[in-house]
Order: structure tokens, then C-alpha cells, then sequence
């Protein structure tokens, strides 16, 4: 897997002239290099670069650098990727520039996985017909250990990815089964033939509405608003593809 570092100009000037760095003076203070998954990444950028311009965000392979690597809890519970030795630049994957646009770091698209829809994405389903039934195509993979925010309950409880999935299902069912709607196939990730290799998939199911307006019911109640940060918490990526059900038939096409 990939882990994630952010780089001051300066200091990626001085990393690229030398071809290996301690890190950054906190780094040196603690006495290993922090690094970041890339659902953690955002937070860190946020938390120790507020306002910053001109860096640039940085991915190793986590498993070239072995045992020195360490797995450690930090910040909210979480575990976080620390190196115990000094890292190498032919050890960089690739580097992106981290732009500031009004006060916030533009990640690459997608980095941080898909979780949420964006704006455009949920006017451009509210524009679609809201009256006929609708089936969403729903691919998740899990994030080895739930994040949850730091004031929430669970935040010092180290769930898993699925652990915490599964509390969004149980506090979900309830609100399913009332506006009517309902899992009309599940599966289990076995191979991909054709399409990225490096897409594996923990749940795949498809979810039944009677209409869209049901679907719209179920992200704006309440209840489902507080049941989601489990599926925020416990989703690495994903991917919601609503379709329109068909005639089937024995043949493609």
C-alpha cells in the first residue's frame, strides 16, 4: 500500500539535493518520520500546514521500507505509519503538488477514496426522475481499522473497517425496511477480469428503492445522519452507481 508524506518547498529542495532526509523538525523531535494513509492525509494537512502554499505531498511503497516502518497509534486512536530510519528519495512512488484554493489543500481526485458524493454529483441524481424505482450498484472496500472523529464514542475503540460497517447496517435496517426498500443482491469479491487490478471490493450488493424520493428520504433523516459516520468511518473507497432496473434476458445487449 501507499503512505503519504507533505513536503514544505524547502524541504523537498533539500530532500531531492541530498537523496535522503530525517524529515521535518517534528520528525526530529520524536524521533521517527510521520507519515499518513491517505484517509489520513487531509487531517494532517489541516492540522500541521494550515494555510501553507507550495507543498507538495509525497507517496512511498510502505512495504520497501520493511521492519523500520511501524504501525503505532497516534492522533484520535488511529493507527499511523511511522518510519524508524531516514527515508530515501529513490524510494518516492510519485509526487503531486498540493495547492491551497480559499484556505483548503487540493488533493489529487479521488485520493482520499470516494466516500461522500460531491455537490455536483448529488444535484446531477436530484436532477434525475425522483418518482420510479431506482437499484444502486454499491462496490465498498474497508479501511483496515475504523476512523472515527475524535468526539465520537468509538473513537478509542479500535473496530475495524467491517466491524464499523456493520454498525452502519444495524442502524440502517430500520430506516430500509420503512420507506420500503431493500437488498436484492450481495456477493463476494472474487477476481477481476477486466478493469483496474488494483480495485478488490469487500461488499458488493445492490440496493432496491421504491424512488429516488425514497433514497433522498433515507440521506436526510435524521437518524440515517447520525448512522453514517460508521460508513465514513469504516470506508476506505467506494463506489454508488445508481441504475434504472430493466428486463433481463439470455442474451448481452
Amino acid at each position: 500500500m501507499l503512505i503519504f508524506k507533505i513536503f514544505r518547498a524547502d524541504e523537498w529542495a533539500a530532500f531531492v539535493a541530498q537523496g535522503e532526509t530525517q524529515g521535518a523538525p517534528i520528525d526530529l523531535q520524536d524521533g521517527f518520520i510521520h507519515f499518513s494513509t491517505a484517509p489520513q492525509a487531509a487531517e494532517t494537512a489541516a492540522k500541521h500546514f494550515a494555510g501553507a502554499e507550495g507543498l507538495w505531498l509525497l507517496a512511498f511503497d510502505a512495504a520497501q521500507m520493511g521492519e523500520a516502518l511501524k504501525w503505532e497509534v497516534s492522533r484520535g486512536g488511529a493507527l499511523f505509519p511511522h518510519l524508524y530510519r531516514s527515508m530515501q528519495l529513490d524510494e518516492v512512488a510519485w509526487i503531486r503538488p498540493l495547492p491551497l484554493v480559499d484556505g483548503v489543500h487540493q488533493f489529487p481526485e479521488g485520493f482520499t477514496g470516494y466516500n461522500d458524493p460531491e455537490r455536483a454529483q448529488f444535484d446531477a441524481f436530484k436532477a434525475l426522475d425522483r418518482d420510479d424505482p431506482i437499484e444502486m450498484l454499491n462496490l465498498v472496500k474497508f479501511r483496515d481499522q475504523a476512523t472515527y472523529p475524535a468526539d465520537h464514542p468509538l473513537a478509542e475503540t479500535p473496530l475495524t473497517g467491517a466491524e464499523a460497517y456493520a454498525n452502519y447496517g444495524r442502524d440502517t435496517a430500520e430506516i430500509i425496511d420503512r420507506l420500503g426498500a431493500s437488498i436484492v443482491w450481495r456477493g463476494s469479491f472474487a477476481a477481476t477480469l477486466i478493469g483496474p487490478s488494483d480495485e478488490v471490493w469487500d461488499e458488493i450488493f445492490v440496493a432496491r428503492y421504491p424512488s429516488a424520493h425514497a433514497f433522498l428520504s433515507m440521506v436526510t433523516d435524521p437518524d440515517y445522519r447520525k448512522a453514517v459516520v460508521h460508513r465514513q468511518a469504516a470506508v476506505a473507497t467506494s463506489r454508488l452507481i445508481r441504475c434504472a432496473p430493466t428486463q433481463t434476458g439470455n442474451r448481452f445487449g
